[in-house]
């Protein structure tokens, strides 16, 4: 399974205990496309049913409608022409419940085209717990989140732009800042900031999910602090060395055009010792004088030996 089906199926198996979240939820589920269908044959009436590709969560709704509301659906199986297309499930509500359950959850307006809104009323999210399971169920019937190893991004297709505005507000006041994108003509929500991923997990019901993003996000971390280190070490390394040899090069030039002997003893003994010791770092390299030097002491000594040699090169008198 992938990581947003595991999302889902955490999501699925709670069933919440109040029937106010239970229409939050009932809401979301038939505000998703394709939920309400209308039916002409000597009466204007509505059909109803939840289709989605996790067999958890069809469950889940079949739970919902028998214990809050008494309602037995039936669920049917789709499956696809070819081997390749994958099995969807469908969850279908007896035509004499659908008039009750389009009031119980707010979506029934006689005044709205159809007689049905395209956003839940306010009133019916009064309270937090019925905007969590309005989430919920719009991310269990409309979402996805990508594997974490790969990104962080969790969205919720919406079925009209006002409804994309609904779930941007509800996640809002849990101060998750959500977008809106339109993508071949239809409304998309979406989080990336992988914080928000984590808070929308945990709100929605699927903590296990987020601990597992929270684990490879603390791995991602620890990966690119090390490597960071690693870069960091290794160009500290490289200057390092770039630096010697050019101290190298400036005492050769002191030696054949000069003579090493000619230096004062301190510069020799530094010379001598930058030459044996080509590798050594500016701290090293002091410790090896008699009496040993300080950094600053070493660095001073050695940009005194590059003046001499840049003199020596350009031919100007050299003064020791």
């Amino acid at each position: 399974m992938s990581f947003a089906s595991n999302a889902r199926a955490e999501m699925a198996r709670k069933l919440c205990a109040e029937r106010c979240c239970a229409r939050a939820e009932l809401a979301a589920a038939l505000l998703a496309p394709g939920a309400v269908s209308y039916r002409f044959g000597g009466a204007f009436r509505y059909g109803l049913s939840v289709t989605t590709s996790e067999a958890a969560v069809v469950r889940h709704y079949f739970q919902l409608l028998k214990r809050h509301f008494g309602v037995a659906a039936q669920i049917r199986t789709l499956r696809g022409g070819s081997l390749r297309s994958a099995t969807r499930y469908q969850l279908l509500i007896p035509d004499e419940a659908a008039d009750m359950l389009l009031r119980e959850s707010g979506v029934y307006d006689p005044n709205e085209p159809f007689g049905l809104r395209v956003t839940p009323p306010e009133a019916l999210m009064d309270y937090a717990c019925c905007k969590k399971s309005f989430l919920k169920s719009a991310f269990m019937l409309g979402g996805g989140i990508a594997n974490p190893e790969h990104g962080y991004h969790l969205e919720i297709a919406a079925s009209s732009e006002e409804f994309a505005d609904f779930v941007i507000k509800i996640l809002n006041y849990f101060e998750i800042h959500a977008k809106k994108t339109c993508r071949k003509s239809k409304f998309v929500v979406y989080l990336k900031r992988s914080d928000d991923v984590c808070d929308a997990l945990t709100l929605m019901g699927a903590p296990q999910a987020m601990l597992a993003l929270q684990g490879v996000r603390v791995k991602k971390d620890v990966s690119n602090r090390v490597n960071r280190q690693l870069n960091c070490d290794g160009s500290n390394i490289n200057r390092a060395m770039e630096t010697a040899l050019r101290q190298i090069e400036d005492i050769r030039v002191i030696e054949d055009q000069l003579g090493l002997d000619k230096l004062p003893a301190p510069l020799r003994e530094i010379a001598e010792a930058r030459l044996a010791n080509a590798e050594a770092s500016l701290t090293s390299l002091g410790e090896l004088l008699v009496p040993p030097l300080g950094k600053s002491g070493v660095n001073a000594r050695l940009r005194r030996l590059r003046e001499i040699a840049d003199a020596l090169r350009g031919g100007g008198e050299v003064k020791l």
